[in-house]
């Protein structure tokens, strides 16, 4: 696969553009299957880089998602490579803040729909 300008997100067969190199992957992969490359660490775990890649970049926008993350992965890792036997708690507590960070902003969001609703008169 040669890269040009802009191949990152054109699909070469039907010529389409989309958003991101995310959403050309989705559209050339088949709808039972998902490309999420992984690493796979001295413990047997996988460290799912697809998924950390997608998360950073739907997360661009909110730093304190991307610190989490980038702080949650780099122990884990460090847990893996020196043979840690907390790693699973380690991966545990990451989706744990993780989801909670997403329930958060996603409450605030929700609450801030209300009010403005309600100053409206709806």
């Amino acid at each position: 696969m040669s890269l040009e300008y802009d191949s990152h997100n054109v699909c070469k067969e039907c010529h389409m553009k989309f958003d991101s190199s995310f959403e050309l992957v989705d559209h050339l992969t088949d709808e039972d299957e998902e490309f999420d490359p992984y690493l796979l660490l001295p413990t047997g775990h996988k460290l799912m880089v697809g998924s950390l890649l997608r998360f950073m970049y739907d997360n661009a926008h909110y730093p304190e998602q991307i610190e989490l993350m980038s702080e949650s992965t780099y122990i884990t890792l460090f847990a893996a490579e020196n043979g840690a036997n907390f790693i699973n708690e380690l991966v545990e507590d990451m989706l744990v803040k993780s989801a909670f960070k997403d329930f958060d902003s996603s409450l605030k969001k929700l609450l801030s729909e209300e009010e403005n609703d309600e100053g409206n008169g709806e």
